[in-house]
C-alpha cells in the first residue's frame, strides 16, 4: 500500500511541476530532476528498489519505440555528423570519464568504463523540450533525434561489455559476439516488424491495439537480450519500419489513441525514473560514511565537468575537420558544415536523461564501487538538466540562428497537393454537399497559399468552431435539465470533440508535456 500511495504522491506532484514548468518557462525535465531530489528528502518517502535486470526493459524500451516512431528516415542525410556524435563521441566520452573514474574515483578499470558508458549518451527528449519551444533549424533537430537513437545502442553495448568484465560474468563478450550484436538486432527488429504488420489488423479498432504495441515492444527487448543481440537496434528498427509501413492501413482512431497513450506512458516513466533517482541518491548518501560524502559529491562534479567539456571539444573538433574537408575537397558525401553558432548550440545540447538513469538502475549490485558510480551518474543527469536546461534557451536566442521556415515550406505544397487530390473527386458531383466541400477545401487552399502557417484555421474552420462552442452550451443545458440521458450526452459530446479537432489548427491539437 505504501508503494501505491507514494506513486500517487509522485504523480500528483508531477502534475504541479508540469504546470510550473509552463508558467516559469522552464524545461519540464529540469524541474523533474530537482523534484526527484526534493521528494527523497520528505520524511515519508519510501524505499523503492528496481531490479537491475528489469530497469532497461521497463524504462528504455517504450521510450525508444516512441522516439523511433517520430524519427524520420532522413537521418541518412546527416550520416557523417550523426556517426560522429552517436558512435565516436560516445566512445570518446566513455574513455575520458573512465580515466577520471580511475584517477580520481579509484575505480577498477572495468567499473570506470561502465560509468563512462552510463553517462556518455545524451537524451534528445530532454533537449527537444527546450529546442521545441525556442526553435532551431530542422537539420539540428533531425541530428539530435538520430543521435538519441543510435547512441543508445553504442552506449548499451559498451555498458554490457564493461559490466560483464566488472562482475566476471560468463556472458559472451568476444569481438565476434559484439560484431554480431548490431546486425543481429537490426535483422531481428525487421523480422518482428514484418510479422507484426501482418498480425496487427486483427486488433484494429480495439483497445488491444495499444496493448499489442506494448507487448511486442517489451517482447523484442527481452528476446534480443536472450539472443545476445542489440535490443536497442531491434526496437528502433521495428519502430521505424512499422511507422513507415503501417499508417495507410491503420484506422485513424487507433493512430490518434496510440499517439496519446504512448506519449503519456513515456511521460509517466520519466516521472517515476526521476523519483527513483532521488530515492536512490538519498540511500547512497546515507550508506556512505560521513567522511566520504563530500569527496563522492566532488567526484560526481568532476565527472559532470568531464562530460560537458568532452562534448564541447568533440563537436568543435568535428566541425573544424568537416570545414577543412569541405573547403578543400567538397566531397558529395559530406553535407555542408553548419555555421559555428549552430555548433555552439549542438555542443550545449547534451543533456542526460532517461537512458542514463535506467542504465544506472541496471548496474549489477556486484560491480565494485557501484554506489559511487550511481551517484556520479545521477549527478550528471541533474547537472546537465539544470545547467544546460536553464541556459540553452537564452543561448539560442542570443546567438540568433534565424527563423527556419523549412517545415512550413515543405508542408504548404504537400498540403496543396492533398487538397487538389480531394477536389479532383468533386467535378462530376453536384448538389449542396459537393458545393459545401468545394467551399471548405477552397478556404483551406487559400490558407495554404497565403498564411505563414499552412495548417492554420481557415475562415470556414473559425466559423465552424464558433458553431461547435454554441452546440456545447446547448448540449450541457440539455443534460443538466434531464432532456437527454447520460449515454446520449456522451455520444454527442464525442461527436463535437472530433469536429473540434478537425476544425482546429494542427498546432492546437499537439499534446505536449507542459
Amino acid at each position: 500500500m505504501q508503494l501505491f500511495e507514494s506513486l500517487d504522491i509522485i504523480l500528483l506532484a508531477a502534475l504541479v511541476l508540469l504546470v510550473l514548468a509552463r508558467k516559469l518557462n522552464v524545461p519540464y525535465p529540469t524541474l523533474l530532476a530537482v523534484a526527484g531530489l526534493g521528494f527523497a528528502m520528505l520524511p515519508f518517502a519510501p524505499k523503492i528498489a528496481v531490479e537491475p535486470h528489469l530497469a532497461l526493459a521497463l524504462f528504455i524500451a517504450p521510450a525508444l519505440l516512441h522516439a523511433s516512431y517520430n524519427t524520420s528516415p532522413r537521418v541518412a542525410a546527416v550520416l557523417v555528423p550523426l556517426l560522429s556524435l552517436a558512435v565516436f563521441a560516445v566512445l570518446v566520452t566513455t574513455a575520458t570519464v573512465a580515466l577520471v573514474g580511475v584517477t580520481l574515483g579509484g575505480l577498477p578499470l572495468a567499473a570506470a568504463f561502465a560509468l563512462g558508458a552510463i553517462v556518455a549518451p545524451p537524451d534528445a527528449a530532454a533537449s527537444e523540450a527546450v529546442l521545441g519551444e525556442v526553435g532551431i533549424p530542422r537539420r539540428g533537430l533531425l541530428l539530435l533525434q538520430g543521435e538519441s537513437l543510435l547512441n543508445d545502442a553504442t552506449a548499451l553495448l559498451l555498458f554490457g561489455l564493461a559490466s560483464a568484465f566488472a562482475t566476471h560474468s560468463d556472458t559472451p563478450v568476444t569481438p565476434l559476439a559484439l560484431a554480431a550484436a548490431v546486425p543481429g538486432g537490426i535483422v531481428f527488429g525487421a523480422l518482428a516488424a514484418w510479422a507484426y504488420l501482418r498480425v496487427t489488423p486483427l486488433f484494429a479498432r480495439t483497445l488491444g491495439a495499444s496493448l499489442a504495441d506494448f507487448a511486442v515492444t517489451f517482447g523484442i527487448w527481452l528476446m534480443a537480450e536472450r539472443l545476445h543481440i542489440s535490443p536497442v537496434l531491434g526496437v528502433v528498427t521495428f519502430g521505424m519500419i512499422v511507422s513507415q509501413r503501417r499508417p495507410i492501413k491503420q484506422p485513424a482512431r487507433d493512430r490518434l489513441q496510440s499517439a496519446a497513450v504512448w506519449s503519456a506512458a513515456v511521460l509517466v516513466l520519466n516521472i517515476i525514473a526521476f523519483a527513483l533517482m532521488g530515492l536512490q541518491s538519498r540511500d547512497i548518501l546515507i550508506r556512505l560514511p560521513s567522511a566520504e560524502r563530500w569527496p563522492a559529491i566532488g567526484f560526481a562534479a568532476a565527472v559532470l565537468a568531464t562530460v560537458l567539456a568532452t562534448r564541447i571539444a568533440w563537436v568543435f573538433l568535428v566541425r573544424f575537420v568537416e570545414g577543412g574537408i569541405a573547403n578543400r575537397y567538397a566531397p558529395s558525401w559530406l553535407p555542408k558544415p553548419p555555421p559555428w553558432n549552430a555548433s555552439v548550440i549542438l555542443s550545449w545540447s547534451g543533456m542526460r536523461g532517461l537512458l542514463t538513469l535506467a542504465t544506472a538502475f541496471a548496474l549489477p549490485r556486484s560491480v565494485p564501487g557501484r554506489d559511487l558510480i550511481v551517484l556520479a551518474a545521477f549527478g550528471v543527469v541533474i547537472g546537465t538538466l539544470v545547467l544546460q536546461g536553464l541556459t540553452l534557451g537564452p543561448l539560442i536566442r542570443r546567438l540568433d540562428l534565424g527563423e527556419d521556415t523549412g517545415l512550413a515550406d515543405e508542408i504548404a505544397p504537400a498540403r496543396k497537393r492533398l487538397i487538389d487530390a480531394g477536389l479532383a473527386v468533386l467535378p462530376a458531383r453536384a448538389g449542396e454537399a459537393a458545393d459545401a466541400l468545394r467551399f471548405r477545401y477552397g478556404a483551406a487552399s487559400k490558407v495554404t497559399a497565403e498564411a505563414d502557417d499552412p495548417q492554420a484555421t481557415s475562415e470556414f474552420d473559425e466559423l465552424h468552431l464558433e458553431m461547435i462552442a454554441c452546440q456545447r452550451v446547448v448540449l450541457h443545458q440539455m443534460r443538466d435539465r434531464g432532456e437527454v440521458a447520460e449515454d446520449v450526452y456522451r455520444r454527442l459530446q464525442e461527436e463535437l470533440d472530433w469536429a473540434e479537432v478537425d476544425a482546429r489548427a494542427f498546432g492546437d491539437n499537439i499534446l505536449t508535456a507542459t
